[in-house]
């Protein structure tokens, strides 16, 4: 019979059926007129009735009653047994008042138990009074087949409502999937690709399938199938995120460009179960990014070629500048008559009006090419005022305007050539636009940087027009263009330069009242580097009454004009054109007191190669004196390295009287 029950038992699938079958066939094997089985409820210290034979249906859903045999078998786990067979008048024994209301004389409980925990209890009655000692084995082997067989229900029912769960889950997964407009995958934790959304098809054109290895590889673009597949295999043998860039073909033909990700998912154990994936397409960023790429790439080929433009047009038309200049100095030297000289002096003013064009062109050209390299170093704030001073101070006389300079004995941190430009435009603009009063260029500290000022009691500028003059070609009050009124490039200059050297500068101005520039520039405490010395005569016999001037230069044009400019100085000259010559000149006993040398010049050796040479054959420190018309900034630091004066063509006459003087009075 418990084999019988026991088939029974193992091949049922249905809970309600179970727990029938178990009360009848109980019943029926140990005769008995009733049985129940009652079974643990969500309380853990309740037990409802869950099936019954012999008693009325309405008993199922109800709790056991403490006066039951079936409750104390439930409660204290073991198998109960009970008689009636005292008088009715007397009270009955624990646990049969139950079995007594209802006729009944005799009663045995067996505990259900699972996994060392009692889940339930099966009973069964008599209305005979009978002992159950050849019973109760009986009902406890039915008991024990009958918990097994809870165990399996339950555990089939829990896997069911776990498939049931990832069912619905995937369900909502794939439904997802389907409204996302990126193409949506999942891979097996071998890396097997075996699930596609419908935007996978509507995409490539190719079926959306499960199971089928290597397919998403076909529809890679062949330049990026061998990086993209050996991404996805290191991820999978790594179990980290997948990311790349990549194309793939189009249904209509063509590529895109995706992006492609995945995530693996884990269970408890860290274990990868499944990779989930998307492809998003990327293509208009990749083309908006390959065309800024190209329209950088562009950008950066004109600027080459701007600067090119620039090294050549400086050199090539600073050379007949520079001559020019030097020309109009010696006939001006050369001159008595009043009614020449003025000729002259106008030839110098419109020569000098067109350098000042030329040169605030060239550097504003620079600027906006970016073909300005940085030398940020220490600047003496003193050493800068009285320079600016000595060249502006004769000009503000001329005006009759007062030029005052209040510096502070620091360094600022400042490229020097950028930082003097500035000023000088500023100074420039200030003394030209101010016709009574004066001109001041101050220094005031604020903590660790400091303010220049350059403040004016000129015409001023109106509010709406602060901006403005910083433009290009801006002039205010000179619609004529009158070349008195400047080209209105200056300030331009002086904002792009400050923009590069992160100078803040800013603007105040009343008309009527005047105008404040003022830039901000960080204070340093380091030492400035030591100012070359071209005049410096270390070790040179005193000078002989006339000065001897090694001139280095391959221009014929330009070498006339510089020699006649420095005999009309006094000077003794001997020309070079070449590196060669003027070594041979210096091994042959000539030992000139200043060496003025081009930078560019014939051959390989350029002019600060050149001067080195001629220190070495000469074994002394001769003063130099470089001179360029290349828009280069690294020519600078070079020429200060070695301890060589430089001067940028076209070079004024005046400022080579001046060089040749101080160099006459070392």
């Amino acid at each position: 019979m418990l084999v019988e029950f026991g088939t029974f038992a193992l091949r049922c699938i249905d809970r309600a059926a179970l727990l029938e079958g178990m009360a009848r066939q109980a019943a029926s094997a140990l005769g008995a007129d009733r049985s129940l089985i009652a079974l643990r409820g969500a309380d853990a210290d309740l037990f409802r009735v869950e099936a019954v034979t012999g008693w009325p249906q309405d008993m199922i859903g109800q709790p056991l009653t403490p006066d039951g045999m079936a409750f104390l078998a439930a409660t204290t786990g073991e198998p109960t047994a009970g008689v009636d067979d005292v008088s009715r008048d007397q009270p009955p024994p624990p646990g049969l008042e139950l079995l007594r209301r209802h006729g009944l004389r005799s009663a045995l409980a067996v505990p259900v138990g699972t996994d060392n925990s009692i889940v339930g209890v099966i009973e069964l009655a008599s209305t005979e009074l009978r002992s159950w000692d050849d019973g109760a084995d009986l009902l406890r082997g039915f008991a024990s087949l009958f918990g097994a067989a809870l165990d399996r229900l339950t555990a089939d029912a829990r896997r069911n409502e776990t498939l049931a769960q990832r069912e619905e889950e995937l369900r909502r997964y794939r439904f997802m999937a389907e409204m996302l407009p990126q193409i949506v995958w999942s891979a097996q934790p071998n890396g097997i690709v075996d699930y596609y959304n419908q935007r996978w098809t509507h995409y490539t054109g190719l079926p959306a399938y499960s199971g089928k290895e290597g397919e998403w590889a076909d529809a890679l673009h062949p330049d990026d199938k061998e990086q993209t597949l050996e991404v996805w295999l290191q991820a999978v043998a790594t179990g980290q995120a997948y990311e790349t860039e990549h194309r793939i073909r189009r249904a209509g033909g063509g590529w895109r460009w995706m992006l492609s990700r995945a995530w693996p998912m884990r269970d408890e154990t860290g274990r990868i179960v499944r990779w989930f994936g998307t492809a998003t397409d990327i293509d208009a960023e990749k083309q908006a990014q390959q065309a800024l790429a190209a329209a950088r790439d562009a950008a950066e080929r004109a600027n080459r070629a701007k600067s090119r433009f620039l090294a050549a047009a400086s050199h090539d038309l600073r050379q007949p500048l520079n001559a020019f200049s030097l020309l109009v100095g010696t006939l001006r030297a050369r001159l008595s008559e009043p009614r020449n000289v003025t000729v002259v002096e106008q030839l110098e003013d419109s020569l000098a009006a067109m350098i000042e064009l030329f040169e605030g062109l060239l550097d504003l050209s620079k600027l906006e090419s970016e073909a300005v390299q940085l030398d940020v170093r220490p600047v003496g704030v003193p050493a800068l005022f009285a320079k600016l001073e000595r060249d502006f101070g004769p000009t503000a006389d001329a005006k009759g305007l007062e030029l005052r300079m209040r510096p502070l004995n620091l360094r600022v941190l400042s490229d020097g050539t950028l930082l003097e430009r500035i000023l000088r435009n500023l100074l420039a603009n200030a003394i030209r636009y101010t016709d009574q009063g004066g001109v001041l260029m101050a220094l005031r500290r604020r903590g660790n940087r400091v303010r220049i000022d350059v403040v004016d009691t000129g015409t001023g500028i109106p509010e709406e027009h602060l901006e403005d003059i910083f433009q290009e070609f801006q002039q205010l009050g000179n619609p004529a263009r009158e070349r008195g009124g400047g080209h209105g490039i200056g300030l331009a200059i002086v904002r792009r330069a400050a923009d590069l050297l992160n100078h803040p500068i800013t603007v105040r101005s009343r008309p009527g009242r005047g105008s404040r520039f003022s830039i901000e520039l960080p204070v340093t405490t380091e030492p400035e580097p030591g100012a070359p010395q071209p005049g410096a005569r270390v070790g040179r016999p005193t000078l002989q009454e006339e000065l001897t001037v090694l001139l280095l230069e391959d221009d014929s044009l330009v070498m006339m004009a510089t020699r006649l400019l420095l005999e009309a100085t006094g000077c003794k000259v001997l020309e070079a054109r070449t590196a060669a010559e003027a070594l041979s000149l210096v091994r042959g006993g000539a030992l000139p007191d200043l060496i003025l040398t081009d930078y560019r010049l014939p051959g390989e050796v350029d002019g600060l190669e050149a001067v080195r040479r001629l220190r070495d054959a000469a074994a002394l420190p001769l003063p130099a004196v470089l001179i360029t018309g290349d828009v280069a900034d690294e020519v600078e630091p070079l020429a200060r390295a070695a301890e060589v004066r430089l001067l940028r063509k076209p070079v004024k006459p005046e400022e080579l009287r001046q060089l040749v003087q101080r160099v006459r009075d070392a």
